[in-house]
């Protein structure tokens, strides 16, 4: 008895202490040690996630990272969050092993050389390792942010610019004349469609061409080049833009989306109004008669969209939930995002028959999604014509749109229909890129843009450099409206030759005036009406 309450009292001792010894006399458990793995493991949790930013996320901007993050995540595919967190779990906590074995052989390697001057003693490091773990935890958050441009951004949203009350044009205010005879618009956003992926001699940088049809269809129509070069064009990805509800906020009202930084003047539980200062394309087209739908593969719900559509057109929506409910897809059926591209070209020719059999001119928008990273989403119809899954998944992609426009054709309303396809962003799988490219960092990535059966010709010959907010003005000229000045909101019409933001800024120099803090856009444009 005496015995056991001797070793209760040294258990009791020990604990007090706060330390746990092996068999050796070694600590193995201490305050010191829980505080020290504490900080190294919130070290590896913060690079973790930066690292997966670069390879995934590359091409994503500060800006719309930061309005992406504040947005619903309702309809979305989160697996690649779900990946996230496991190599922040997994990697996190595997790393703070090697750390520890790194710093145990660092200690018996110590010991043993100092074992007759100092047997017991530990390396500097080691001895203070809570404030160096917590230095180290400090140090790598620092080169997150740097590497992220996070000071840059913060710097610059400190910074007032006069940039909108200069250059911006108020669509509300202009004078936009519809054409006598009003045309169609079928405008088809492709989910991470960029000119990279055609071959060289298209300007692309496959050794073989992965989009034929879309190459095809891009010398056919209007891509703002010159006449003497095949090499395609597109929209150089700016702030505010290279995400999906960034690029049809842009493309559509001629700004980008970018939300000042710890404000954010939406209450995504009970808004219903989004950017209300805004007065995009749809609002456009409503007043002037035209119907309005808008068709995706997943939930419109996804980053706002379905309130940035209510808000501005007041859209008809055939979305995941659409067809899921009125039972066209099978209950409970959902692959991907919710349903994939071959269903939502089928989708699209039926709901495209039904609005055309009106008198009423209209506006079919559409956004694919089997492109989406990573790997996209391999259907039926995709072939194994490459060694990897996007690339066939690219092709596939490049085909359906080829046999939808090949429909499109066939159609009695066709003649007066303006067609628009354009990559929403370039793909964010930035370490596919890379691998495509050898991993230079020399070349330009744009996104996909051709413009079919305008109403007007692209004579100037020259091969323009522009954003995705100059599609704004430039799809309307394309569908025949006469818009006052060529320019709504920062953009400008591609077809008149006048400079854009970008030719005249410059990347940089437009760039950083889009990150710049504006009060004009904040007052005017994101919280609420003009007054």
């Amino acid at each position: 008895m005496k015995e056991k309450n001797e070793m209760a009292d040294h258990e009791h001792e020990l604990v007090n202490q706060n330390r746990i010894r092996s068999t050796d006399g070694n600590v193995v458990f201490s305050r010191k040690n829980i505080i020290a793995s504490i900080f190294l493991l919130l070290a590896n949790c913060i690079l973790i996630p930066g690292i997966w930013k670069f390879l995934y996320f590359n091409v994503v901007d500060m800006s719309s990272l930061i309005f992406q993050l504040k947005m619903p995540l309702a309809g979305a595919d989160t697996s690649n969050f779900h990946t996230l967190f496991l190599w922040m779990f997994f990697g996190g906590f595997g790393a703070l092993a090697i750390e520890w074995l790194a710093l145990y052989i660092w200690k018996k390697r110590y010991q043993k050389k100092h074992r007759e001057d100092d047997p017991n003693g530990e390396p500097f490091v080691v001895r203070h390792r809570v404030p160096f773990s917590a230095l180290l935890m400090i140090a790598t958050m620092a080169v997150v942010m740097i590497w992220l441009r996070f000071p840059q951004y913060v710097i610059r949203q400190c910074t007032n610019s006069t940039f909108y009350e200069e250059r911006y044009v108020d669509p509300e205010q202009a004078t936009i004349t519809a054409p006598e005879k009003k045309r169609n618009l079928i405008y088809i956003y492709v989910e991470s469609m960029e000119v990279s992926f055609a071959d060289k001699e298209h300007g692309g940088i496959s050794s073989k061409n992965m989009i034929p049809e879309l190459t095809d269809l891009a010398e056919e129509g209007i891509t703002f080049s010159s006449t003497n070069t095949k090499e395609l064009n597109g929209a150089t990805q700016i702030s505010g833009t290279t995400y999906t509800m960034g690029s049809l906020i842009a493309q559509t009202s001629g700004v980008p989306a970018i939300l000042p930084i710890g404000q954010n003047g939406m209450d995504f539980e009970n808004y219903k109004e989004f950017m209300p200062g805004l007065y995009a394309i749809g609002e456009v087209l409503r007043d002037n008669g035209y119907q309005l739908m808008y068709m995706i593969g997943s939930s419109i719900e996804f980053s706002g969209c379905d309130i940035y559509l209510k808000t501005h057109g007041d859209y008809s929506v055939r979305d995941y939930l659409y067809y899921l409910s009125n039972g066209t897809l099978p209950q409970g059926y959902k692959v991907w995002w919710g349903y994939e591209d071959e269903k939502l070209f089928e989708f699209a020719k039926k709901e495209i028959m039904k609005i055309s059999a009106s008198e009423q001119p209209f506006c079919f928008s559409m956004m694919t999604m089997d492109t989406h990273f990573m790997d996209g989403y391999k259907c039926r119809l995709c072939g194994e014509e490459y060694d990897n899954q996007y690339s066939n998944v690219i092709a596939c992609s490049s085909k359906q749109i080829g046999h939808f426009i090949e429909w499109l054709k066939q159609m009695p309303f066709y003649e007066n229909t303006t067609v628009v396809i354009v990559g929403d962003h370039p793909t964010m799988d930035s370490d596919y890129i890379s691998r495509l490219n050898g991993y230079r960092d020399d070349y330009l990535r744009l996104s996909y843009l051709t413009v079919l059966n305008s109403a007007i010709p692209y004579t100037l010959n020259k091969t323009r450099k522009f954003t995705q907010m100059d599609m704004y003005p430039t799809t309307l000229a394309a569908m025949g409206f006469d818009v006052e000045g060529d320019k709504l909101g920062i953009g400008v019409n591609l077809f008149k030759d006048q400079p854009t933001a970008l030719e005249e800024l410059g990347y940089d120099g437009l760039k950083e005036q889009l990150e710049m803090h504006s009060k004009f856009y904040d007052k005017y444009l994101l919280y609420r009406h003009k007054p």
